[in-house]
């Protein structure tokens, strides 16, 4: 079989070629079923988190929607005032507010409130994200930027007319898939 020293040669590098490649493939396989794990635990853990905070939400902003919704706009933005006691900082805070003083035609503050809220938890812009408040931030974008556009031409020097259309443009920027 090896009769002269070429086939020795030929059969040892042969055999460093295959023990090379044994190693190779051992040592890349657990290494790509990590990468495929850890992306699927990442994913898990993000719909975790996702149903951990709309819970959080239903638990302690229900008593809100539902003044919201009956039409209680007053009594809904003082629970939010209580809320904002025990829960300072809180994104959902401003995005409640905000959307009830749009509801009540107080874009100005309305517009603050979202772009407030928005900063905290970019969730409420992203579509795909079950927090997703696109609808709520685009009617607001559309319905009170243009007014509050209008009252800062007639009003040139007002700082917080100013800082109202900025953070109406920055839900605009935001809306239209800008970045901070």
């Amino acid at each position: 079989m090896l009769r002269d020293r070429f086939d020795q040669l030929m059969m040892a590098s042969l055999v460093v070629v295959l023990l090379f490649m044994v190693v190779v493939m051992v040592g890349a396989g657990p290494d790509e079923y990590n990468r495929e794990n850890s992306a699927i635990s990442r994913h898990l853990e993000r719909e975790r988190l996702y149903k951990a905070r709309v819970a959080f939400i239903e638990r302690h902003f229900s008593p809100v929607i539902a003044l919201r919704d009956s039409g209680a706009l007053p009594e809904a933005l003082l629970k939010l005032e209580e809320l904002q006691r025990t829960l300072p900082g809180e994104a959902h805070i401003d995005l409640l507010s905000g959307d009830i003083l749009l509801r009540m035609g107080q874009f100005d503050r309305a517009l603050t409130k979202l772009a407030a809220a928005v900063r905290r938890n970019a969730d409420y812009v992203d579509a795909a994200s079950p927090l997703s408040q696109r609808p709520l931030l685009e009617s607001a974008v559309t319905e009170g930027l243009p007014l509050v556009r209008d009252r800062l031409r007639s009003q040139p020097d007002s700082r917080s007319v100013a800082q109202v259309v900025k953070d109406g443009y920055y839900l605009q920027s935001r809306l239209a898939g800008g970045c901070e």
